[in-house]
């Protein structure tokens, strides 16, 4: 081996590809930390390729596998034609519109608005349209360009790729689904799970108990398009302990109704919060096996979790029995299953916060 030069020092700046083409090349904020508010209200900036505005977050619990950013449309304008070897999951914040996709048959396109839900099918080209002359949309994406692009580094290939992966059934709506409900013993779901590409309005979908989690908490899954990102959304009544879990990584938690805080903490460490905003939309992401909780300080509260996490089309096994208890080989404990020092230190806090908004807070009980 000959040695052709010789450097002093590494040069390398240690930034992922992923951060060095958002920031140096697409010259947007890419916003970093546990958590993230005022996703409704955030700054962004122009976009020129796909011809939006958009403010990119690098999350610690994504760990650099999928992303976010929050995406707005100008009045009556569309976003350029885009396509990319990356599942895309987008919720709609504000505004109202429609998406166009390509597919070998032609074109297909649906209506959203505010609280619609759906995946971007893997490769084919799409464009969103803003059908309000007066009022901008605003929009979240959850995608996995992080790990595609750190792993390729090449956006001609990334985004410039034809090929067709044929992921979606075009002899059916968008917005139709397949119902799983759940076993008996609760085997690979809790809760009913809907299989579809396109959720009009999430609040509209009906919630089943998720009793593994809390008295009262509903829930439902959603599988999206094929892809490996799925979503559920989760009514939590709040006043009362939550059953404290965790799973793998790029778990994106969106607070959507009602207040209260997220907890997060590994083995032995120490706690950290995420308050969820009053008038905003906040995220939070639980990093990699981190026990989390979030424990509502009004009556109800609703929130939405994006994730990198399919049962059908599972990555790993780091989200395997996250409805089950700690006893049954899962990964959720309940508040007696907390060492005394935590559980002491979480519920204390707890009854005095929910106390501060003028409410009185469930006895946990023996459970």
């Amino acid at each position: 081996m000959a040695t052709t030069k010789t450097h002093v020092g590494v040069p390398w700046g240690g930034r992922t590809a992923y951060e060095r083409w958002v920031e140096d090349d697409l010259r947007v904020d890419l916003h970093r930390g546990y958590s993230a508010t005022s996703l409704k209200t955030v700054a962004v900036k122009p976009w020129a390729e796909r011809g939006i505005s958009a403010a990119f977050y690098d999350i610690i619990g994504a760990e650099s596998l999928a992303g976010m950013y929050v995406g707005e449309i100008t009045p009556g304008q569309s976003s350029e034609p885009a396509r990319q070897l990356c599942d895309e999951v987008i919720f709609v914040l504000s505004g109202r519109g429609s998406t166009s996709v390509e597919t070998a048959r032609g074109p297909i396109s649906f209506e959203w608005g505010p609280r619609s839900l759906f995946a971007i099918p893997l490769n084919l080209r799409y464009r969103l349209h803003n059908n309000s002359g007066r009022e901008p949309a605003r929009f979240v994406s959850v995608n996995t360009i992080p790990i595609v692009y750190n792993l390729f580094r090449d956006p001609k290939f990334v985004f410039g790729c034809d090929w067709d992966f044929d992921r979606i059934n075009l002899d059916t709506n968008l917005a139709d689904s397949v119902l799983y409900r759940p076993d008996e013993k609760h085997e690979r779901t809790a809760v009913n799970l809907h299989e579809t590409t396109f959720v009009p309005d999430i609040f509209m979908v009906q919630r089943t108990s998720f009793a593994e989690r809390g008295s009262g908490n509903k829930t439902v899954y959603f599988e999206l398009a094929n892809s490996v990102i799925s979503a559920h959304v989760a009514e939590h009544p709040g006043l009362q302990f939550f059953n404290p879990h965790r799973h793998g990584p790029s778990a994106f938690v969106f607070t959507l109704e009602g207040s209260g805080y997220t907890l997060m903490w590994q083995d032995g460490g120490k706690e950290v919060r995420f308050d969820w905003p009053d008038d905003d939309i906040g995220v939070v992401v639980p990093p990699n096996m981190w026990w989390h909780g979030h424990f509502g300080t009004s009556p109800t509260g609703i929130q939405l979790a994006v994730k990198l996490r399919s049962r059908k089309f599972p990555l790993n096994h780091l989200f395997d029995k996250t409805h089950k208890h700690v006893s049954e080989g899962g990964t959720v404990l309940r508040y007696n299953d907390l060492e005394e020092g935590l559980r002491n230190r979480v519920w204390q806090g707890y009854v005095e916060e929910c106390r501060r908004r003028g409410y009185e807070v469930k006895d946990p009980g023996k459970t």
